[in-house]
């Protein structure tokens, strides 16, 4: 069977690689130069990182099982994680149950409560009455009103902006769930992403596969509601069997007769991401997650990728700066020198003992759809993974809900997708 699919990131690859081992002819079109997609890394002054932070938790065993097929399984290490917590000007550690009882930002009952809170929601299996259920009064009812106000009022009002009221419990609890499954400790593949991805292209080319790159697919072709191929810019029509979509919901729907069907895709909306990376002679402090509430900080968390993993001794450290914000926000549209000196600005609060001496290199990275925006009801607008169109599949982050976007659960809808592809 001739399936085509549209998207090279770590969805469409996992696809590639499922199918390719079930025998299938397979074609992978990505629009840009360049495989990996969220993953993608790039040369940042002899480091290969990515463009955006990824870490690995104890739960991945998806991931875990393709890199062994790979041959890279013994190269994933996990290490203790530490988490920080700046708040107004102090900073608290926050990686242990000792550090919550010693964080005086909120009451001491209220302490407490988060405790006893996130013990339910590591052992917590059904969720669905979750989707249903507002997470902002949630919060404040389980945990209380300033704790609430200190540690999840940034996080969800900095991220999702205007819908931060609207966002769905279940997408929080599954953010404390996925983290509890690791006991204190995240992972790394040793190597990095260019590694595993250089991996999979070298074994989905000796597999026959084909990755079309800076080849965006214009089009669907159907008849007759059924799939018959793709229309690819400098190709022309290419005819498959199936097609699989790995491209977020509105991207797709621009490749599809504009109907009820591709409004219905609309209806899912996401937020972009402006991730400034910095790299440094000396660390902001000794924590991998840092979260941030600060009224002088325009942003919830810093991410020193290096606490994690050191990555080679002439690094440096690594360091993430995050923005979830909207296309249209005023954020996204700055130009990088301008938000590259407000995020500079902002470190230099929360880490006073660092200096412009230490900046060795920066970079800018956007992109448009990098979170689903997860509202309450979330399950009842989301798509069948068979479209209506026959021979039309649909992969994408969304289908993780209530699971954030991890590398590991695009691996596992992958493997399922392969597996139904000729239902």
């Amino acid at each position: 069977m001739r399936v085509g699919i549209i998207g090279a990131g770590i969805s469409g690859l996992a696809t590639a690689w499922e199918l390719a081992k079930r025998g299938h002819e397979v074609h992978v079109y990505q629009r840009e130069q360049g495989i990996g997609g969220l993953i993608a890394t790039f040369d940042f002054e002899g480091v290969e990182i990515e463009h955006f932070y990824h870490f690995l938790c104890g739960g991945d065993t998806d991931y875990f099982r393709l890199a062994q097929e790979l041959g890279l399984g013994d190269r994933i290490n996990f290490k203790p994680a530490k988490t920080g917590f700046y708040y107004q000007g102090t900073r608290y550690p926050f990686s242990t149950p000792l550090d919550l009882l010693r964080f005086k930002a909120i009451p001491f009952s209220q302490r407490i409560r988060f405790g006893l809170f996130a013990l339910e929601a590591r052992w917590r299996k059904e969720w669905t009455q979750l989707d249903e259920i507002t997470a902002k009064p949630w919060l404040i009812d389980r945990l209380g009103k300033q704790a609430y106000d200190v540690i999840w009022d940034p996080l969800l009002a900095l991220k999702f902006g205007d819908h931060y009221d609207k966002i769905s419990a279940a997408w929080v609890w599954h953010r404390l769930y996925r983290v509890a499954q690791s006991k204190g400790k995240m992972g790394f593949l040793e190597g990095g992403t260019r590694l595993f991805l250089d991996t999979l292209a070298e074994k989905l080319q000796a597999q026959g596969v084909q990755v079309h790159e800076a080849s965006p697919v214009e089009r669907i072709l159907t008849q007759g509601r059924q799939v018959t191929g793709l229309q690819v810019q400098g190709q022309g029509e290419v005819p498959f069997d199936r097609v699989v979509s790995t491209v977020p919901m509105e991207v797709l729907a621009g490749l599809l007769p504009d109907d009820d069907y591709a409004a219905s895709l609309r209806r899912i909306q996401y937020i972009g991401v402006v991730c400034v990376m910095f790299k440094l002679k000396q660390a902001v402090s000794p924590y991998f997650w840092l979260n941030v509430h600060d009224d002088r900080v325009p942003f919830n968390g810093v991410i020193e990728y290096t606490n994690l993993n050191p990555i080679s001794t002439d690094a440096g450290h690594i360091v993430y700066v995050p923005y979830y914000v909207a296309t249209d926000h005023p954020i996204y549209q700055m130009d990088d020198e301008t938000v590259l000196e407000q995020s500079w600005c902002a470190l230099k609060t929360i880490a006073p003992h660092i200096t412009d001496d230490d900046k060795l290199a920066f970079h800018v990275a956007r992109t448009p759809y990098a979170q689903a925006i997860c509202e309450t009801g979330f399950l009842n607008i989301l798509p069948q993974h068979q479209s209506p169109i026959m021979g039309l599949r649909l992969l994408d982050s969304i289908f993780l809900y209530p699971e954030d976007r991890t590398q590991s659960g695009h691996i596992d809808k992958a493997r399922y997708c392969a597996e139904h592809i000729e239902d």
